[in-house]
């Protein structure tokens, strides 16, 4: 990207061409079957840990296409979607849902102490280098609960897919360093975790794995942990 804007006569551009058009081609992943069935695990898990009430109020950290904002509204959540990307933001804005696209950081959130009963992070936290001070924002922000959907490094998604194509750069985490990143948190938070997708491939094989194994067993190649303020539990 920075030799094109180098040597292109109009590189605000042909960079707002790229970046629109990885936006498109990041949202046209999540609609092929493996990407829709990945998708549908991953939204499902995190819901039935929130538990949230129609009309809750969720602020969707890392948004990126707004494509879990929108499985989000779907559950009946009034959702606010944020990302560092405007071309992401651009299209998430287009996609005609009801929902409020932000541009911003996780490490500074632009809102007051609990403006949302629910904060979550779907695979964003994972390209933040500093998940800590995030993850101090997003429950600083929260009224009852932060849910993170992380990318695990115990699971056989790991073992196939770290450091390649769409997972190069990210970061693989562990609960046990989602217990570090919440040492300091006030008040103290419950934490729960689940995971899903358990055969990465999405094939008939990998979905009939996915209905035999429980999701609190903790190999799944997605981690969701959500962590709970007082009230909650």
């Amino acid at each position: 990207m920075a030799n094109k804007l180098a040597i292109n006569s109009q590189p605000n551009l042909a960079l707002h061409q790229e970046t629109a058009d990885n936006a498109r081609h990041y949202e046209s992943w999540y609609h092929t079957p493996r990407g829709a069935w990945i998708a549908t695990r991953e939204a499902e898990l995190m819901r039935r840990m929130l538990a949230p009430a129609a009309g809750d109020t969720l602020l969707d950290v890392g948004c990126g296409s707004g494509h879990f904002s929108r499985r989000f509204a779907a559950y009946g959540l009034r959702v606010t979607g944020l990302d560092p990307d405007m071309a992401m933001v651009d299209f998430a804005r287009r996609q005609g849902v009801a929902i409020d696209y932000l541009i911003g950081t996780g490490q500074a959130l632009p809102f007051a102490d609990a403006a949302f009963d629910y904060v979550t992070a779907v695979t964003s936290l994972c390209f933040i280098a500093d998940p800590e001070a995030a993850l101090r924002e997003m429950w600083r922000v929260s009224r009852k609960a932060v849910c993170l959907g992380l990318l695990n490094r115990h699971s056989l998604l790991y073992r196939r897919k770290a450091g390649r194509g769409a997972y190069r750069g990210a970061r693989w985490d562990t609960t046990t360093q989602v217990r570090q990143w919440a040492r300091h948190l006030s008040p103290p938070p419950r934490l729960s975790v689940r995971s899903a997708v358990f055969a990465p491939s999405g094939g008939a094989l990998a979905r009939g794995v996915e209905r035999l194994l429980p999701a609190r067993l903790p190999w799944g190649g997605f981690l969701a942990v959500c962590l709970d303020k007082p009230g909650r539990y």
